[in-house]
């Protein structure tokens, strides 16, 4: 069991408590507990922590944090290294439906569809940050929201603690961004970013001297979606451009963008932003 902390897209996590705590002396370990509501986030400042997971031990060193699932059973072994001080926030999450998809950060647009917020973000479980005194910053902010008397404070700490939540997660995503399969991905999305139509299949694989078939398994599994799908969403939006700042028709925008007739790229068109071209014309103009 990984014991992974999973977050939806449509809902922030909740804040419960936020602190921080010191063992000058060495004399405390991590408490032995079940905590079935509240998850744990720790990051240490100074020193060496060591927890327990459903068996899984952890080692937290200066700059490190880990994340401790709801419902699992945690607990120190050792006790702290004299001298540590580390923060500790405990929060409430949504039950997530089974089937909910793993956001993917890569193939994006201008374009923001109702289905982005239906995903999930998967929060790295165990890891070191690379800018400590920013990390620290964020935490003693959130500390100081949480201790403040302001009438919103709960929803306020709460929506700080998600961006943070979020800082970390890109944090970790960036640390696999030189991995080969990753680079190829955002290889082939900057070439299909960068061109001013359509490209096919052929020009891709040329592009990236790789055989195509493999590059749209791979680009599926990464963003989510098929290469023709993440095409079509750029084109539109860059048609989307060119309709607010040309004075252009649908037949040349079509023609300009590489779509094989005027009816194709309005089925396109309205199957991305649920609106006809015409439609769409009619609400910019309208005022």
């Amino acid at each position: 069991m990984n014991n992974k902390i999973e977050i939806i897209n449509s809902n922030i996590a909740l804040i419960h408590e936020i602190g921080i705590m010191d063992d000058c002396e060495g004399i405390l370990k991590h408490p032995n507990r079940i905590m079935p509501d509240l998850n744990v986030f720790v990051y240490v400042i100074n020193g060496k922590l060591q927890i327990n997971e459903d068996g899984k031990s952890y080692i937290l060193e200066k700059g490190s944090y880990l994340f401790l699932r709801k419902n699992a059973h945690h607990w120190g072994e050792d006790y702290y290294q004299p001298g540590s001080e580390w923060y500790y926030i405990h929060f409430f999450n949504h039950s997530l439906p089974s089937e909910t998809s793993e956001y993917s950060p890569y193939g994006k647009t201008s374009l923001i569809n109702q289905d982005e917020y239906q995903s999930k973000i998967t929060l790295p479980k165990f890891g070191t940050v690379s800018q400590r005194k920013y990390i620290i910053s964020q935490l003693d902010k959130l500390l100081e929201m949480f201790e403040s008397s302001h009438p919103l404070r709960p929803m306020l700490t709460s929506m700080q603690l998600h961006q943070f939540f979020l800082e970390l997660y890109l944090e970790n995503l960036e640390s696999f961004a030189n991995k080969k399969s990753n680079r190829m991905i955002i290889r082939m999305i900057n070439y299909i970013d960068g061109a001013n139509k359509k490209v096919t299949s052929q020009e891709i694989a040329d592009h990236l001297g790789m055989n195509y078939a493999y590059l749209s398994t791979l680009f599926k599994e990464y963003t989510g979606k098929s290469v023709t799908q993440y095409q079509n969403e750029k084109m539109i939006e860059k048609a989307i451009q060119l309709f607010r700042k040309e004075n252009v028709n649908v037949a040349e925008v079509s023609e300009q963008l590489g779509f094989s007739n005027p009816f194709y790229f309005s089925r396109v068109f309205k199957k991305v932003t649920g609106l006809s071209p015409s439609a769409y014309l009619q609400q910019i103009y309208r005022y």
